[in-house]
């Protein structure tokens, strides 16, 4: 599967390309996502994709698959938006769509596993976006 990586210098980005072909070498590539020199990794099949945006226990999880667009969002009580890092711009995203680490790791590697998103896998709430 590949994997692109931004990579910020100042204004400048540059982007790394990966080919993976294991679990291990998608979560290292993850960890490295920091919201200042890392702040985007774009997984891809060629049919689909799933990006991973932000860093430091904040992620946004949002892809694309058969023209239909998926949010990754948790229940939460109305709050103030969020400012997040996410592909070398501030934005300011809901609270339900601030995804912890873990749901957000464990999304990136269920798509690793299956290479296409987890639509229906109940760990998953799912905003869709025909």
């Amino acid at each position: 599967m590949e994997i692109v990586l931004d990579e910020w210098m100042g204004i400048r980005c540059q982007e790394r390309i990966f080919n993976i072909s294991s679990e291990a070498e998608l979560l290292s590539i993850l960890e490295k996502l920091d919201t200042n020199k890392h702040t985007l990794a774009n997984l891809s099949t060629g049919n689909s994709y799933l990006m991973v945006v932000g860093g430091n226990g904040k992620y946004v999880v949002t892809g694309e698959e058969n023209d239909v667009l998926f949010n990754l969002t948790l229940e939460t009580a109305p709050s103030p938006l969020v400012k997040l890092n996410a592909g070398g711009q501030y934005g300011l995203f809901e609270a339900k769509y601030i995804i912890h680490r873990e749901l957000a790791f464990r999304c990136a590697a269920e798509y690793f596993k299956l290479g296409h998103i987890p639509a229906t896998d109940p760990d998953f709430n799912w905003e869709r976006i025909d």
